[in-house]
């Protein structure tokens, strides 16, 4: 189920690139988490993370508003609050809560390779709180990114 669920994901994706959009795709490998967002070096973006180790059932996304606060070609810094949704959870059983917690993400991307500048490593720092505030964790993610570009425009010669 979760091979669909990726390739899906992948469709969409490349979907996105085809349409010229600016977008970029991450893997915490650590964290078995799977991220899009919206093009991070805008001041504004949107990012949602989907695990890749759970029954399918409990599959929780996260959803969340970043803004990048300082912004160079070869790296940023961003910071955003999210939402914890247990969508899947929801569809399946309708007593289960939609709203599983809150989290608070501060972060850096960094694009190190001159030679490949979609390619970058991301570090977060994620405090996570349930949605009763009565229990919670300090998460620590750290993943590749890839950030997709709009086709340079060929000028006929």
């Amino acid at each position: 189920m979760r091979f669909f669920f990726l390739s899906g994901l992948l469709l969409l994706i490349t979907g996105i690139h085809e349409l010229q959009a600016q977008a970029a795709v991450g893997y915490y490998p650590f964290n078995s988490v799977l991220t899009v967002s919206s093009n991070p070096k805008n001041p504004f973006w949107v990012d949602a993370r989907f695990q890749t180790n759970s029954i399918f059932s409990s599959l929780n996304t996260e959803i969340a508003p970043m803004v990048s606060f300082y912004r160079k070609p070869t790296h940023l810094f961003y910071a955003g609050v999210g939402a914890n949704l247990g969508i899947i959870g929801k569809i399946v059983d309708s007593d289960a809560k939609l709203l599983q917690g809150y989290f608070l993400s501060v972060g850096t991307r960094v694009y190190p390779l001159s030679k490949v500048p979609q390619l970058g490593v991301a570090f977060e720092i994620s405090p996570y709180s349930r949605e009763d505030f009565k229990t919670g964790n300090f998460r620590t993610w750290l993943g590749i990114t890839w950030q997709f570009r709009k086709k340079k425009e060929e000028t006929p010669q």
